[in-house]
């Protein structure tokens, strides 16, 4: 009997779809890759700032623009793409180094939105130039203006975005927004400039595994050190950080080889991140925009 029984378990679990085994590459992905159902991840070089493209299955989404500065090169880079209308562009907070470049790629540049996203209150709007210049640029332009915070959603091709954001401060960095994208069983998490507070926050208020993602956005160009609590719900096998190596925390530096986690600095030159929703290729052209 206890023969038949245990046949019988082995049969039962031969019939189970296997788990999917995701592994990192710290290369480029092969040709076959070329015609892939997939998510990209572009992390523009923007020095200190956050310049990010999302694409999947057709649809782009730009987050952030990075300074003003680095205007040209955005759009430049864009327009090799064949990208002077995007699916959405989405600013996570009002300052500088995250905004000025979408006002620029619409107002010096002509590039347009079916959607323009931000997560302010009206009253926060009208009291912020950066970001009340932006919005009006869009809505010349005929774009769409939304206000988006915690617990909307957004799709991309097959790619899900969930939004989160600290309302209880009025501090800019807390209050900018935090994407998780999702793309089969491969996940993103976008952590704009959110500071140990906000931190904090994302960690206890959700549910268990709400922040678990392959890859990181590190929060604010790790100018400060990460709560080492928050990475360990995150558990990221890669990192990105939005800045130079030479200008980042020097104890932000050491906790990335404590964890043994790879990392890239886009501030050195443009990063990119490819899944098919199991594995990930994930690299580097230095100093290359």
């Amino acid at each position: 009997m206890i023969r038949r029984g245990l046949c019988l378990l082995f049969m039962l679990l031969a019939m189970l779809p296997a788990a999917a085994l995701s592994e990192i590459y710290m290369t480029q992905p092969p040709e076959d890759w070329a015609d892939k159902p997939r998510l990209e991840w572009t992390i523009f070089d923007v020095n200190e700032g956050d310049a990010m493209l999302l694409s999947c299955e057709g649809e782009h989404m730009l987050v952030d623009g990075g300074p003003k500065p680095f205007r040209g090169k955005l759009y430049g880079a864009l327009a090799a793409r064949g990208l002077t209308h995007l699916r959405y562009m989405l600013n996570t907070h009002f300052h500088d180094d995250h905004i000025d470049g979408l006002y620029f790629l619409m107002e010096e540049y002509g590039v347009t939105a079916d959607v323009f996203y931000h997560g302010h209150t009206e009253s926060e709007l009208a009291g912020d130039k950066l970001g009340s210049r932006t919005v009006k640029a869009a809505q010349d332009k005929g774009i769409p203006v939304v206000h988006v915070t915690d617990g909307d959603r957004l799709t991309l091709g097959g790619a899900e975005i969930e939004i989160f954001q600290q309302l209880d401060k009025k501090n800019a960095n807390y209050r900018s927004l935090v994407l998780r994208v999702s793309y089969k069983d491969s996940s993103i998490l976008l952590c704009a400039d959110v500071p140990g507070e906000a931190q904090h926050h994302l960690r206890e208020d959700y549910p268990a595994g709400t922040m678990d993602s392959d890859l990181i956005k590190m929060p604010h160009h790790a100018l400060s050190v990460a709560m080492d609590s928050f990475l360990d719900v995150v558990s990221p096998v890669g990192a990105v950080v939005t800045n130079k190596r030479q200008d980042v925390f020097s104890k932000a530096a050491y906790q990335f080889v404590k964890r043994e986690l790879p990392v890239y600095y886009s501030g050195e030159g443009t990063v990119y991140a490819v899944t098919d929703g199991t594995d990930w290729y994930f690299w580097q052209t230095r100093y290359e925009f």
